[in-house]
């Protein structure tokens, strides 16, 4: 925290008063826009930024994975910021890095676990099996369902924006999981962009699906999902969002979306950091149980689109899960 005396009039001094202010930089591994995760953690520091009056800097660091570390030993060399907080499970290494460099500095993760212990890197992570079996078990209601442009064919999808370790481990298998707890006959479409942003990808990939009889498709695709927006929109076929309430986009395509908070991560961290309570050295997981994993229940649209029957199951669903009695990559307890 840096200390700053406070000027009177023409160059005088307040002798023995000190303003202190607290600095943060939020770096994102990518660009905000188009992106619901980014778009949502942003707003979240800016509220508590204004909330608490800390000076907040948020850096867009762009799709270049091997320019996230030298933009965060470059803002780390500044030496401006008592908390720099950042993104993925693509950064808990560079951030460890950084951190031995400048072990005075203090740093964050959201949706990417550090488990080095380091004293001065805090990390959260997140259950991304239990927000992508919501999503399943969804895409297995719609898809056996009578609704409007639901088919008999018994297939959902799943389009990523690349393959990464929690998508393989979690949230694939988490999503399958949850479609065929509804129908073991579920078949399960998988599809991989290659790219966070390539909206003309995302369309080929949505289009093939659908011609293959998927009615539903459960996009993980950041910037590529504006293409398969597109297509199912041109297609008549149905969508569910990941991370942020997106619905308004499409709403009469996009049913729902389970949502991460990491709007509600960014804000503890900031408000534990500046009171000096943050628990650094550790790291926390949080799902359904701790409000961090969430569904659109509230949203007009979903309210709207999506028949009774459905909604009720899923509020059961939701509430085994807070309860802990689904495992969503295993079996039920």
């Amino acid at each position: 925290m840096v200390g700053r005396a406070l000027p009177l009039f023409a160059g005088l001094m307040i002798v023995g008063i000190v303003v202190l202010s607290y600095s943060v930089a939020l770096l994102i591994p990518g660009q905000v826009g188009g992106n619901p995760i980014f778009e949502s953690t942003v707003k979240g520091a800016k509220e508590m930024a204004q909330k608490l009056g800390i000076d907040l800097k948020v850096v867009e660091a762009g799709y270049n994975m091997s320019r996230w570390g030298s933009i965060l030993m470059g803002l780390s060399a500044t030496g401006k910021y008592d908390l720099i907080i950042t993104l993925t499970e693509g950064m808990p290494e560079n951030v460890e890095k950084s951190a031995r460099m400048f072990p005075r500095i203090k740093y964050a993760i959201i949706d990417g676990v550090s488990r080095s212990k380091l004293p001065n890197v805090f990390s959260i992570g997140f259950r991304d099996e239990e927000m992508s079996f919501l999503a399943g078990y969804f895409a297995g209601l719609v898809t056996t369902s009578s609704m409007e442009n639901s088919n008999s064919d018994l297939k959902v999808g799943l389009i990523a924006g690349d393959i990464y370790p929690t998508m393989m481990r979690k949230i694939k298998p988490g999503f399958e999981n949850g479609a065929k707890a509804v129908n073991e006959e579920i078949k399960v479409l998988f599809s991989v962009v290659g790219s966070w942003h390539d909206p003309k990808k995302g369309e080929e990939l949505a289009e093939m699906m659908f011609k293959e009889g998927v009615d539903v498709v459960f996009m993980v695709a950041g910037g590529s999902n504006a293409g398969i927006i597109r297509k199912a929109e041109d297609m008549k076929k149905y969508l569910i969002g990941v991370d942020a309430n997106i619905i308004h986009l499409s709403p009469n395509t996009i049913l729902a979306c389970v949502l991460k908070r990491c709007d509600l991560a960014v804000k503890y961290i900031m408000e534990k950091a500046y009171e000096g309570k943050l628990k650094f050295g550790t790291f926390e997981i949080w799902g359904v149980k701790e409000g961090a994993i969430d569904f659109t229940f509230d949203d007009p649209n979903y309210l709207r689109n999506v028949p009774n029957d459905i909604r009720v199951k899923m509020k059961g669903i939701y509430e085994e899960l807070k309860k802990g009695l689904i495992s969503p990559l295993g079996s039920s307890k």
